[in-house]
């Protein structure tokens, strides 16, 4: 391949590079157990924190067959929706908490000890659930050609925000539709376990 130099001193020579569209790699071991046919389409979405990665797999990974992405869609926009109702029902702002209270959103009982203005819990809850809803459509809208896939993977950290919202615009039945598995880690575990077998 070839050597690289940083002040003219060696730094590491690269001996294999492998590209591979970003979401693509998490749906390794599940595509394995299922093993679909030729004819078979996959669909994997990862959602993440601020893109949307998306690609449709033939088979057992015998092809490739679309990519998609756009690093303006991703979890972020809930974040932000969460962080400003927080802000306004007096409580504390940051992306750790707002993140903690979307994931916990319908524990009432974590709601009243980390929201100070108790009569807003319902205000708060109702914007993360406009604001979900609004990703949901915003990642459906975005991902209309890939409509007639067999199944569909999502992955990610969004992945269980946008989940009903994938469920009513893909007509699957409900198995051929699924979260991986832990999905924010998802991505990371498939590499580790592609690497450990090469």
């Amino acid at each position: 391949m070839r050597e690289l130099v940083l002040n003219k001193g060696r730094a590491f020579t690269v001996t294999d590079v492998k590209v591979m569209p970003e979401s693509l790699p998490a749906a390794f071991s599940r595509l394995a157990e299922l093993k679909p046919g030729p004819a078979e389409t996959t669909l994997i979405i990862d959602l993440g924190g601020t893109t949307l990665d998306a690609g449709v797999i033939v088979g057992q990974f015998d092809d490739i067959s679309a990519v998609h992405g756009n690093p303006s869609v991703g979890v972020s926009q809930v974040t932000r929706a969460a962080a400003g109702a927080l802000r306004a029902a007096d409580s504390e702002t940051s992306a750790l908490i707002a993140d903690t209270v979307i994931r916990n959103r319908n524990d009432r009982q974590y709601l009243q000890r980390v929201i100070n203005d108790a009569g807003k819990i319902d205000e708060v809850r109702n914007k993360i659930t406009e604001a979900i809803t609004s990703l949901g459509a915003r990642v459906t809208s975005e991902l209309t050609a890939f409509r007639n896939v067999n199944r569909v993977f999502l992955v990610g950290g969004g992945a269980s925000l946008i989940e009903e919202a994938i469920r009513q615009a893909w007509p699957l039945a409900h198995d051929r539709i699924e979260v991986i598995g832990d999905p924010q880690m998802a991505l990371a575990r498939e590499i580790a376990l592609y690497n450990k077998e090469d």
